[in-house]
């Protein structure tokens, strides 16, 4: 189980950076995403890897009860990166918005990488 966590977790930081830079074209460009050929499907892709990392996560902090790990933390970082998988292809959403959240999601996706870690070293 915690291979496979990890293996998400790490699709997540990637999706994670993916959406820092979309943002960023987005306000470069200025210019409206068609929303059924570019937002649906990376929005569909990015939630089919979050629900399954969630119920993954939200087992392992319920089994291993790591420090500082909150099933809270899994909840919010999932709903997190799911809105703004959506909104990062928006010049009319603040470049600014997309990076607290994104500062936000890779605070808790580093900290469950980094338990992961120490588990597998114990």
């Amino acid at each position: 189980m915690e291979k496979q966590l990890k293996v998400l977790t790490e699709k997540l930081l990637d999706y994670n950076k993916q959406l820092l830079y979309i943002s960023q074209q987005a306000q470069e460009q200025q210019k409206e995403p068609d929303f059924f050929e570019e937002v649906k499907p990376f929005a569909d892709q990015v939630k089919q890897v979050v629900d399954e990392w969630k119920q993954m996560a939200l087992l392992w902090v319920k089994k291993v009860r790591p420090k500082h790990i909150y099933e809270v933390q899994i909840e919010t970082a999932g709903e997190n990166i799911e809105k703004i998988c959506v909104e990062a292809f928006y010049p009319s959403v603040p470049h600014r918005r997309i990076k607290q959240f994104c500062r936000s999601i890779e605070y808790t996706l580093l900290l469950i990488e980094e338990c992961l870690e120490e588990s597998v070293q114990q």
